[in-house]
């Protein structure tokens, strides 16, 4: 096998002085769970607002308290499983739902539902439910909608702890979206 280059910008590598350091990396803010997994294929959007945008007040405490609808695209066919987890990165990372045993093919999640098959995990208070985003009064806190995809099961049930749902998607996900939200509680 033969390797090629394309070009030289006729610059040559010189070693680092000593004692140098690699400037700091930036980092992401809007990531809910360290991974490693690729953000190639997947998407996460909702048809209630834009990447980026408010959240409309009927998916938090000020409104109906409603799971906001989902659409999810992408998944390939080595795909098994999605999970789908909101959080709250000005709020320390605090998942607002997890909503595990999606199938690849799961599309669409309406507001306010849970798809045949799928499972409602543990929220960051420890109940197996949505929590509706609810930043203090006066606050606008950002949230994000993480898909998680797997390639296998992710074992993810209804008594999962939080601590071990991070574990799991953190290190077994083949590949995620995420898309951010904002709401401003006034």
């Amino acid at each position: 096998m033969a390797l090629g280059a394309c070009g030289s910008s006729g610059r040559t590598l010189r070693d680092p002085a000593p004692g140098a350091t690699a400037p700091p990396r930036p980092t992401s803010t809007t990531t809910a769970v360290a991974t490693t997994a690729a953000p190639i294929g997947l998407s996460i959007t909702s048809p209630a607002w834009e990447p980026g945008g408010a959240i409309p007040s009927t998916f938090t405490c000020d409104g109906d308290g409603l799971s906001p609808p989902l659409t999810i695209g992408g998944a390939d066919e080595s795909v098994v499983e999605l999970v789908v987890v909101i959080s709250a990165p000005d709020d320390a990372g605090t998942f607002h739902w997890v909503l595990a045993g999606l199938g690849p093919d799961d599309g669409a999640i309406g507001e306010g539902t849970v798809p045949e098959g799928a499972v409602v995990a543990r929220n960051g208070l420890g109940v197996a439910e949505y929590e509706p985003l609810c930043p203090p009064e006066g606050q606008t806190n950002l949230y994000d909608f993480t898909v998680y995809a797997f390639a296998e099961p992710s074992g993810i049930t209804a008594d999962t702890p939080t601590a071990q749902t991070e574990e799991i998607v953190g290190s077994r996900s083949v590949s995620l979206s995420v898309m951010t939200g904002s709401y401003e509680r006034t």
